[in-house]
């Protein structure tokens, strides 16, 4: 359950971790070539590693899978920019994190420049890749903070914390324009949040920020537009605070079917709900199902009277999350916004490859965010230009182009 429950982390994180599969036996990894005899690839299911190239330092990819686009295009990718010059050998751990272990043990035997490592369990790899870094191997580590910095010399992740100050900013804006008449305190606020782990805290003391009128870092203390600690006489005011909001209710619940039943319960002892950041795009739209049943239960049974005036808002758009905010348009949801995680993960990590070959190492390095939400009935992006301390977003919104829908 734990595994399962850290790749809908991971999925989040990184727009399109489809469910790893269940560990299978792994094939025997072809044999090592004559020269060096000592170095015998790691054991890979999907994809066997291949010969070391004789003369070329070797690049090593530990993937959690090699069973989505996402998995299959780092390694197209790498091998596209760094197979002329290097050798490429890319291994998955079918989702098991005592096969990734061993995999990242007997990559180090065999003394990579560096490894790219995506874990499916980052605390348990910790040693391998700290002894990796010993060794002498550049590690860089994407997915989220491993929590031990000895453990890497970068890491690709997002900020969990900003990811949810942005939703709270993105349901204050909501607020001024549906409500601009509103008493202070008068709109019931539901908070849906995850304690997971340390990630997940920060998400969800992020999602709190909407009832904070000071800015605050995700330890919770005071801090100025820089980010930087201050005291009582140095804070700000936090632009996504509302007045407007009085949380009546903080609920467990991450994705779809919890957060749908949270709603249920929710609604059961405050009825009057018309507000909800919820911990996920997808337990977002679990919620807003929740809401639309409680509507359809007609005129002196809900308290919900106009769908207009209701709203849900979550984090990530891995599936359904953008087609169910363009449909709140026409109330067929009320799930009416989302915080992405944008860009091109795949260009963005081979330049940190190359920056890290060429000796130019940065230790963290955010993703990036942006706000989508409909404007003008049209979905929109709007990019938010700082990942590390809260900045009111100045980008010019574009247009959201969806895929075909998922499955």
């Amino acid at each position: 359950m734990k595994r399962v429950v850290l790749f809908v982390i991971l999925a989040i994180l990184m727009t399109s971790f489809a469910g790893c599969a269940a560990p299978t036996a792994a094939p025997a990894a072809p044999a090592a070539p004559a020269e060096p005899a000592a170095q015998v690839a790691p054991a890979a299911t999907d994809v066997p590693a291949p010969a070391a190239a004789a003369g070329k330092p070797l690049i090593a990819l530990c993937l959690p899978a090699l069973d989505n686009p996402l998995m299959l295009g780092f390694k197209d990718t790498f091998t596209q920019n760094f197979g002329a010059d290097y050798d490429v050998q890319v291994v998955s751990a079918d989702g098991n994190p005592n096969n990734q272990a061993t995999q990242v043990e007997n990559f180090t035997a065999m003394k990579p420049k560096l490894m790219f490592i995506m874990p499916v369990e980052a605390t348990s790899l910790v040693p391998k890749m700290v002894a990796a870094r010993e060794a002498g191997v550049l590690v860089l580590t994407a997915g989220g903070d491993p929590g031990n910095p000895d453990a890497y010399d970068s890491v690709m992740m997002m900020n969990q914390y900003l990811s949810g100050y942005y939703e709270a900013y993105m349901a204050k804006q909501w607020l001024d324009k549906t409500y601009p008449d509103a008493a202070d305190g008068s709109i019931e606020t539901a908070i849906l949040v995850s304690s997971l782990n340390q990630e997940a805290v920060d998400r969800s003391n992020g999602l709190k920020m909407i009832s904070e009128p000071f800015m605050k870092n995700a330890k919770g203390e005071l801090i100025d537009a820089t980010g930087k600690v201050v005291g009582d006489a140095g804070k700000i005011d936090n632009p996504a605070y509302s007045p407007k909001v009085n949380v009546v209710q903080v609920a467990e619940a991450e994705m779809f079917q919890a957060s749908q039943t949270a709603m249920q319960n929710v609604l059961t002892t405050n009825p009057n709900v018309k507000l909800v950041l919820a911990y996920a795009g997808d337990g977002g739209m679990g919620a807003s199902k929740a809401m639309l049943d409680e509507f359809a239960k007609g005129a002196g049974v809900s308290a919900i009277e106009d769908l207009d005036k209701i709203a849900v808002f979550g984090v990530g758009m891995i599936g359904a999350e953008g087609p169910a905010v363009l449909d709140s348009a026409t109330n067929k949801t009320v799930f009416r916004g989302t915080i992405r995680f944008g860009g091109d993960l795949h260009a963005r990590t081979i330049e940190v490859v190359k920056n890290m070959l060429a000796g130019n190492v940065t230790k963290i390095i955010y993703d990036p965010l942006d706000i989508v939400t409909l404007i003008d009935g049209k979905l929109m992006s709007t990019a938010i230009e700082d990942t590390e301390v809260f900045t009111i977003p100045s980008a010019t919104p574009v247009d959201v182009k969806l895929g075909p829908p998922p499955g």
